[in-house]
């Protein structure tokens, strides 16, 4: 039978470790589960923090020249008496939640000068090592930015676009709660973001969620990636036959590619893997009067057909690029009368072909222009063929830099790439070019904070001249568009941030822009271009319809595209502007 004093000795055990358990299920309730991904400096430290330990009290020493008194004799544990048990240490406190959550090694700040663990210290955290803003803290670029809720304004104090359309690495912000909430994007879907976030639905700690796009605003400071749905899709696209007539063409929200011959009638080309709606398809005319369509399919392939001369009919449709699902082909006619075809693929590279001259339906090897990887595919290339049958070709990279070169008068050699200026431009928006009689070829293009600026060549070199910005705030997500009519005036079209079509022209030799009155109010998309041509009977705009088709609209008179009607006709024929 055992002692009275080892049943204590056991008893005591058991209180022992039933208080190490106790503070080890503290400990373990106080640390979150957070997902991959989250190595914030501070995580893994809980939603709640626990207090330390106090210190150890050291044993008191002796007084100097009284050593310790021996046992006193008779007493237990004195010499000749039976040894009393060694009592267990006692077990510490448990241990208890520290009453403020962000704090930490002394401090309620984190290094870049924001509260420890709240929102605005994880998402400055993210924009440091992730967008590579490696400068960003409380005070960035002179201004406050402070609580959550005053970090849009701050932003747009700087020049910084905030809008509603999302991006991989944007801040996602909203005003609500006491002092508004920051997270940060990490994907986008279609009509929902996920974020990443802090001291949202855990308390000073790391969470993810999906939510609906309308749920915040974002802040563009240094995106990594834009919207997967954003690409160089046109309402409309068109060129002008051998005899005058124009050809359109456009592709629907659904994935119908239309084209629309001068007659009126519309034709649906059809493809086994439908056409991609993020991009538009080309139009151009060759020297022996054929019409060429190019659009990409919803499997990345950029196929393309044309009419045989004097007919209407099209050729069966051939692939004859790979091309990311989001930016535009480019069509060109070269001063020797070659077709030359542009993409740029899913990783980024920009490739070139031409059709045989001889045999239109066979194509040249495939050529790569610049670095492989370098190119934007949410933008498309712009070409356009000068008086002297150079074409020229412009087209923005992955990082936001505007190159532009142009091919050899004779031959199939390109001129360098040159970089147009140092400004950061949209990896959304696709340039345009247009060429004018006098020789000057024009170049307009949106930056990444939207501004929109028009230049062009001087008619004796191939220089770009000095850029006017025009006035305003412009859409990084729609494309402007670009075109000179035969006496020399260039217009130009292009879509606000709030999604208001503005034309403008400028007459041969004008000093200013002028914009175009008498539109009655309408929008389109931010994330939608308007087309534009010039024809015979004057500049045709393009606009996006009711149901996604393409409606063409004239600044001055009636339109001379004919009227259509029933399902294969699409859209209605105005005489104004949208």
């Amino acid at each position: 039978m055992p002692s009275h004093a080892q049943g204590r000795r056991g008893r005591r055990s058991v209180a022992w470790a039933l208080s190490v358990a106790t503070a080890l299920s503290w400990i373990g309730l106080a640390a979150p589960s957070y997902a991959t991904g989250d190595d914030y400096p501070y995580a893994g430290l809980g939603k709640c923090p626990l207090v330390p330990l106090p210190p150890k009290a050291p044993d008191k020493p002796g007084k100097p020249g009284h050593p310790g008194k021996p046992a006193h004799p008779g007493r237990p544990g004195a010499p000749g008496q039976p040894a009393q048990p060694t009592q267990p240490p006692k077990p510490p406190p448990p241990r208890v939640c520290a009453k403020h959550i962000w704090f930490y090694n002394g401090s309620y700040g984190d290094p870049w000068g924001f509260a420890l663990r709240n929102c605005t210290s994880f998402v400055a955290w993210r924009l440091r090592t992730t967008n590579g803003l490696s400068g960003f803290e409380n005070h960035f670029g002179g201004v406050h930015w402070g609580n959550a809720g005053h970090w849009n304004e701050a932003a747009a104090a700087l020049g910084y676009l905030v809008d509603d359309v999302p991006a991989v690495g944007a801040v996602a912000q909203t005003d609500a709660g006491r002092v508004g909430h920051v997270a940060w994007v990490s994907a986008v879907g279609d009509g929902t973001v996920t974020v990443e976030e802090y001291n949202m639905a855990v308390a000073g700690g790391y969470d993810v969620r999906t939510v609906p796009t309308s749920s915040f605003r974002y802040l563009h400071l240094e995106d990594t990636a834009p919207a997967p749905y954003l690409g160089s899709t046109r309402a409309g696209v068109a060129t002008n036959d051998a005899h005058g007539g124009t050809w359109s063409a456009h592709t629907t929200p659904g994935g119908h590619l239309v084209v629309r011959r001068p007659s009126g009638r519309a034709t649906h080309l059809t493809t086994p893997a439908g056409w991609s709606s993020a991009a538009a398809p080309s139009l151009v005319t060759d020297a022996q009067g054929r019409v060429w369509v190019a659009a990409v399919t919803r499997a990345g392939r950029v196929v393309t057909t044309h009419t045989a001369p004097g007919s209407a009919a099209f050729s069966r449709p051939r692939p004859a690029l790979r091309a990311a699902t989001t930016a535009s082909p480019a069509l060109a006619v070269d001063g020797q009368g070659r077709v030359r075809l542009f993409a740029v693929s899913g990783s980024g590279t920009l490739l070139e072909r031409h059709a045989r001259v001889t045999h239109p339906g066979r194509w040249s090897h495939p050529h790569r222009l610049g670095l492989r990887g370098s190119w934007s595919t949410h933008a498309a290339p712009s070409t356009t063929t000068d008086g002297s049958g150079r074409i020229w070709l412009a087209a923005v990279t992955r990082h936001g830099r505007l190159l532009s070169r142009h091919s050899a008068r004779h031959g199939l050699h390109w001129s360098a790439f040159h970089v147009v200026d140092h400004r950061a431009w949209s990896v959304t928006s696709t340039p345009a070019l247009a060429d004018a009689p006098d020789g000057r070829v024009w170049l307009a293009g949106i930056g990444r904070r939207g501004d929109l600026v028009v230049r062009h060549t001087d008619a004796a070199s191939d220089r770009w001249q000095h850029a006017a910005r025009l006035a305003g705030t412009w859409s990084p997500y729609s494309s402007p568009a670009l075109t000179i009519d035969p006496d020399g005036r260039a217009w130009l079209a292009a879509v606000g941030t709030k999604g208001d079509l503005t034309v403008t022209s400028k007459p041969l030799g004008a000093p200013a822009w002028h914009r175009s009155g008498g539109l009655p109010h309408g929008k389109e998309s931010e994330t939608r271009s308007p087309g534009l041509t010039s024809t015979v009977g004057g500049v045709l705009v393009a606009v996006t319809g009711q149901h996604g088709s393409a409606v063409w609209r004239r600044p001055h008179g009636p339109s001379d595209l004919p009227a259509a009607h029933g399902p294969r006709g699409g859209g209605r024929w105005v005489s104004r502007f949208l």
